[in-house]
């Protein structure tokens, strides 16, 4: 009976010399085939090949060592819902998570989402339920879309409060994943963290509950076709990850909205993850500037002895100027290279610090030096750099308001303003989607009997209209913009709720306060009868009189 052993090198070895026969197999077979008879016909040689695991080598390094090696593309990056390289594994979108919400906790990082947050929401979003003209909608119908509306918002204190959470949330995490859930007769909006929406473990009983034929792709905890990752089936969200507390919800019950990443990738991707290493400097380098500017001003002054003691200089028993030549910082112990634990002196620099050299050569660091203005130089350069992420202009990280033109960056037409336009577009869209998903259950439940108007649920798509709106955050001229906006008013082309709305106005809240009703508006091109003296009215209607009888004014005389 052989002897057998226990030692790892053995199987080590074994496991080597198993690969090498399996090669030298293949080898052979590779061989006897290039070897048969030349008439064969060749065969293609692609130039990539299914692989399990494929091993692919980088062949440039980013700037900063920011992704690590650039990955050449391949066609499985955007399988099953992936954005390869930057994340495959709801672990690796979590880790990224993490770094931007730690990032965002930060002063820089704060004041990029507070500045973000204040032009995007602003005073608040707008929301209305509108009549589409030429569809002959019955206004009373309208009014219960608004009332529907208006209930939403309000029992889940949605306006300026929800709003502004959502809004720094997209930006944090990269996405916004929302529950609709009835509450007895009404909805209540339930948010999710990114962390709840997770890839279930009984997929098959899932599948078997939706009654779906084909198997689904579940990664990232979105139930898809297996090919297509952009067709939605359903989202499964553990609350709290508790492993009893989970819901199964199908697309018409959540709102999700990502960014950063396309339609067919199932999660969003942080705003921070472009800008996790240079804001991560930049946070270490003012860090480090302000610590080395308080050392450098607790000290009042530094002697360069004659003569002086050997040692060291510093707390010596002879102080010069009497207790003020003091380091309290008391000793500490580190681990050498070695694995030893050495005793070694810490400073603690004291206000009015007097340091006496004791005869030794002395030297300023760079705090001290004149190398202390390019590091703020440095360091605005590169909060420029992250400010370009969202086309913001540096005085909205670093407070620093002496190079920016405060009215030419809010100019229309602006990238900061075309940015936040384009934000808020995007939000007003998304808003919009969940008002019609709340209005559809309220059909479900019966709160909004479409019968009783002889509608079906097409129709009302057809004849009323649920619209979201934002403020520009442009600087305009009130005074011209308002010439224009009453021009507009007075033709009929502009509504007195749009009107008060751009103002952020409320036109109930204003009537309620004793503002004139809103006449009713009038046909294009006629004008307003805004005359105070009757004898203009009375010339106007003589004119017009006039124009009738001999033909478009001919004849006419003033």
């Amino acid at each position: 009976m052989a002897k057998t052993t226990n030692n790892p090198t053995d199987y080590v070895r074994e496991a080597q010399q198993l690969q090498a026969r399996l090669q030298v197999h293949y080898l052979e077979q590779e061989v006897a085939l290039l070897e048969q008879d030349a008439s064969r016909p060749q065969r293609v040689v692609h130039e990539s090949y299914v692989d399990m695991a494929p091993v692919r080598q980088g062949f440039t390094e980013l700037p900063h060592g920011q992704a690590g090696p650039v990955m050449p593309d391949i066609a499985s990056d955007r399988a099953n819902g992936d954005f390869w390289p930057t994340f495959n594994t709801e672990w690796a979108l979590s880790e990224l998570r993490g770094a931007a919400r730690a990032l965002a906790q930060t002063s820089y990082g704060s004041g990029i989402l507070g500045s973000l947050k204040s032009y995007i929401i602003r005073t608040g979003f707008d929301y209305a339920a509108t009549a589409i003209r030429g569809q002959n909608t019955p206004d009373r119908l309208v009014a219960e879309v608004q009332r529907i509306v208006d209930e939403l918002l309000s029992d889940n204190r949605w306006e300026l409060d929800f709003e502004q959470e959502l809004c720094e949330a997209e930006r944090t995490d990269g996405e916004i994943i929302l529950a609709l859930e009835q509450d007895g007769g009404q909805v209540r909006i339930r948010r999710a963290e990114p962390s709840w929406l997770t890839e279930p473990a009984d997929k098959e009983y899932l599948e078997r509950r939706m009654g779906v034929a084909s198997q689904l792709n579940w990664r990232y905890g979105i139930a898809t076709d297996a090919d297509d990752a952009s067709r939605v089936h359903g989202y499964f969200i553990q609350w709290n990850a508790d492993a009893s507390a989970w819901n199964l919800y199908p697309s018409s019950r959540i709102v999700h909205i990502k960014g950063n990443t396309p339609r067919h990738v199932k999660r969003g991707l942080t705003d921070f993850y472009p800008v996790i290493v240079d804001l991560a400097d930049a946070i270490a380098l003012n860090r480090r500037m302000s610590k080395g500017a308080a050392i450098q001003a607790s000290i009042a002054m530094i002697i360069e002895a004659v003569s002086g003691s050997g040692g060291l200089g510093i707390g010596g028993d002879s102080p010069v100027g009497g207790s003020l030549t003091r380091n309290d910082g008391g000793t500490g112990t580190r681990i050498t290279s070695s694995g030893q634990y050495v005793s070694e002196r810490r400073s603690d620099w004291h206000e009015g610090m007097v340091i006496d050299t004791k005869n030794k050569k002395f030297q300023a660091g760079p705090m001290g030096g004149t190398q202390a203005a390019n590091f703020v130089q440095v360091l605005q350069a590169g909060l420029r750099s992250i400010g370009v992420r969202w086309q913001m202009p540096e005085y909205m990280i670093s407070g620093d308001a002496s190079n920016n033109n405060y009215a030419s960056i809010l100019e229309a037409g602006s990238p900061f303003v075309c940015r936040i336009e384009g934000e808020q577009e995007k939000l007003c869209k998304a808003y919009e989607r969940m008002l019609w998903a709340v209005v559809r259950i309220a059909c479900e439940t019966g709160r909004l009997n479409l019968h009783r108007y002889g509608m079906t649920w097409k129709d009302l798509r057809r004849c009323v209209n649920l619209i979201v709106s934002a403020t520009s955050p442009v600087i305009r001229k009130r005074g011209e913009d308002f010439t224009v906006d009453e021009k507009l008013y007075d033709k009929g082309l502009m509504s007195g709720d749009t009107l008060a709305a751009k103002y952020d106005l409320d036109p109930e809240e204003e009537r309620e306060k004793g503002a004139k009703p809103q006449p009713a508006a009038l046909p294009f091109g006629q004008p307003a009868a805004t005359e105070v003296d009757p004898r203009i009215s009375q010339a106007r209607a003589a004119a017009q009189e006039a124009l009738r009888l001999y033909g478009n004014g001919k004849g006419v005389h003033d």
